[in-house]
């Protein structure tokens, strides 16, 4: 029997187990009990609402259709793709495009939409072209959004030190603008955290908030405080079928 012939429990336990968590890490990332997980996993509790089986698959960084046992799971290790995406960062040689920006734009609004419904195996097959594409259209705002959502899903498949890199090169890319530096710099303190960096993360956050704000309005350390708060903060915003900083 194959892992993709088990029933969503036995899944959602394999899962689990390949990310290194217990149940009660499970449960409290899911905000939810321990006794919960463990129905879950036994198949005594269905498992039948779509919405709660894409929380499962946020938290456990794989496709909702994984768990649904719809599409074949990559195996442990390197996730396919993560090497196109590798080579895609490493490339300082993309020829200039004739510039494409309103498709260019409505292809990372798509991106933001894949990362935010958990489709990373999707995600991961189309970044390395859009990667391509936002560097030969040299839109700054545009390979920001594109490099950013790259370090965000790096991190969610625990490619940390990769999702470092991308961040950084979103920060390369931001020119000097203040806000898409800022932007930037949210994508480097992710990329810190899951690198278990928390104070350099916590500096980067802070800076982030001093490119924004005047000098009299600047936040001390202790009103930074942690990473739990407003995820309006942390994320981009939706705006029509992309995203804004």
């Amino acid at each position: 029997m194959t892992n993709d012939d088990f029933p969503i429990g036995r899944r959602v336990a394999s899962w689990r187990v390949r990310r290194s968590m217990t149940q009660q890490m499970l449960a409290d990332r899911l905000r939810r009990s321990k006794s919960w997980v463990d129905k879950i996993e036994r198949g005594a509790r269905p498992l039948d609402r779509y919405s709660v089986i894409q929380e499962l698959a946020h938290v456990l960084r794989v496709d909702p259709e994984v768990l649904l046992g719809q599409q074949r799971s990559t195996p442990a290790g390197t996730p396919d793709g993560v090497d196109d995406i590798r080579a895609a960062l490493a490339r300082y040689d993309t020829p200039q495009a004739p510039p494409q920006t309103d498709e260019l734009r409505r292809q990372v609004g798509h991106a933001w939409l894949a990362y935010q419904h958990a489709h990373y195996g999707q995600l991961v097959r189309v970044l390395p072209g859009l990667l391509d594409a936002a560097q030969g259209a040299r839109s700054p705002e545009l390979l920001v959004q594109a490099y950013r959502i790259t370090s965000s899903l790096l991190v969610k498949l625990g490619e940390a030190d990769l999702a470092w890199l991308a961040a950084d090169r979103a920060m390369a890319a931001a020119s000097g603008d203040p806000t898409l530096a800022a932007t930037a710099t949210i994508a480097v303190a992710q990329a810190l955290r899951a690198a278990n960096r928390d104070p350099l993360a916590l500096t980067a956050t802070q800076s982030a908030a001093n490119r924004l704000l005047p000098p009299s309005s600047r936040p001390g350390d202790h009103e930074v405080g942690g990473f739990d708060g407003d995820q309006s903060a942390r994320q981009p915003h939706d705006h029509q079928d992309g995203m804004k900083v």
